[in-house]
């Protein structure tokens, strides 16, 4: 195959996949109404994301740090887009956005605990899921996810975006092409210092301290520590995901055996010691 059919098969391919989302929703070209529960910097890149496609509405947003309903709401404003309805009473008020919107799907970006209970009741509730990474914290929450969407015939997907980059999705079909032949190994790996998204001086994202917790901003307010409680890989999918569909896993294949290992967290103490001498955490 030369390049040009390459490109011109690979795009074929792309653009099917990208509208058979719609299609499994409302089974029609009405626009999707969705909820958005989590309205952070992810939530907020989604959001922008959605926005910009005429074939989508938001009807909802959920969230209890009124910081961020408001610089979503923002969002809406500088889009031209009517300010959806509010959720934001509690942290439990998600249940009341699920049980009170007549919603096709809804988007789950919210702090990782949450995401398996939001996951479970969207489904009971007779809405579509996609859930940012990790869907679950545990083997016995994957299971219930898969059982609950198998129950109640509602899709649930993990939104892993590795999986959705333009070049691995080339790849991809370059494997289901058979360009490769017969794949018998994969390597699949994933690089990301987040040493500033843990840390940070407590008013902005990104970096600037060693404030996390209460003191934190955003994510350090409540990712650093899963870091602490566990020293792991806490989201292999970005890795794995990928080399999946490749192996066919889950699709006439499938895993037996999975083995996890993770080293000293040396980088974090360093980066604690040497960004935090003046802070109020070391002392």
């Amino acid at each position: 195959m030369n390049r040009r059919k390459f490109i011109k098969t690979t795009a074929v391919l792309s653009s099917a996949s990208l509208l058979k989302p719609s299609f499994a929703f409302s089974g029609s070209l009405s626009k999707l109404k969705i909820g958005v529960i989590g309205t952070g910097l992810r939530g907020q890149w989604m959001i922008n994301l959605f926005l910009d496609r005429p074939d989508v509405e938001i009807s909802a947003i959920c969230d209890i740090d009124d910081k961020m309903i408001e610089m979503t709401k923002e969002i809406f404003r500088k889009k031209g887009r009517p300010i959806p309805k509010i959720y934001n009473r509690d942290e439990n008020d998600y249940l009341n956005l699920l049980s009170n919107e007549d919603l096709d799907g809804v988007n789950i970006a919210t702090p990782w605990r949450w995401h398996h209970p939001m996951a479970i009741s969207a489904m009971k509730n007779n809405v579509h899921v996609g859930v940012e990474v990790p869907a679950a914290l545990t083997v016995s929450e994957c299971w219930d996810l898969v059982d609950t969407s198998e129950k109640t015939g509602k899709l649930c997907m993990i939104m892993e975006n590795v999986c959705y980059r333009r070049d691995i999705m080339a790849i991809l079909n370059m494997v289901r092409l058979g360009m490769f032949g017969e794949i018998i190994h994969c390597q699949g790996g994933y690089q990301h210092d987040l040493r500033h998204v843990k840390f940070n001086d407590g008013s902005q994202p990104y970096g600037g301290g060693v404030e996390f917790g209460k003191k934190g901003f955003s994510e350090a307010r409540w990712r650093t520590q899963h870091s602490i409680d566990k020293n792991a890989d806490l989201y292999p999918t970005h890795g794995l995901g990928p080399v999946s569909p490749m192996l066919d896993i889950n699709r006439g294949n499938r895993m037996l055996h999975v083995t996890s290992t993770a080293s000293q967290a040396r980088g974090l103490n360093k980066y604690i010691v040497e960004k935090g001498k003046d802070t109020q955490t070391l002392k």
